[in-house]
């Protein structure tokens, strides 16, 4: 809306994607839309495509967990990686993710924000201990050490 006021004022459009920190390339997408179909075309559209397979507080959990260190929860690694975050994943959650998609994650979960309630820590200390999460690690570098050879 913003871009369409100052477009109106005449502003040329490198001047307005540079006063709103956009590219060009936006900008002109922007107008485009507002001439094409008025300010209906400005607005926000649901998002596509299939819906995620862990719920909200799955999700909320995991980062929990992948801001902290892996030591903390008995898991013998030192950091998380993706292949770690792929076995976790599956074994607390039941969900199997690609290698690359646990990479996401894990790099979503540590720019997160997200304030998690009390209660989703409780609950996710009782998955971890239910999980035996600490055999997972094992068996990965064993498997790991059987594809090396």
């Amino acid at each position: 809306m913003r871009a369409a006021q100052l477009h109106r004022k005449g502003w040329r459009v490198i001047d307005i994607a540079s006063a709103l920190s956009v590219s060009s390339a936006a900008v002109s997408q922007w107008l485009a839309a507002l001439k094409k179909d008025g300010e209906d075309g400005l607005k926000s559209r649901p998002k596509t495509g299939a819906p995620g397979r862990l719920s909200v507080r799955h999700n909320l959990m995991l980062k929990l967990l992948l801001k902290q260190q892996p030591r903390a929860n008995n898991i013998d690694a030192p950091e998380w990686d993706r292949a770690l975050v792929q076995a976790v994943v599956k074994r607390l959650f039941g969900v199997k993710y690609s290698v690359q998609h646990c990479g996401r994650l894990l790099k979503k979960a540590q720019v997160s924000s997200a304030v998690v309630p009390r209660v989703m820590r409780l609950e996710l200390d009782d998955l971890i201990k239910k999980a035996d999460i600490a055999r997972i690690r094992k068996r990965l570098d064993a498997r790991n050490a059987r594809r090396i050879r």
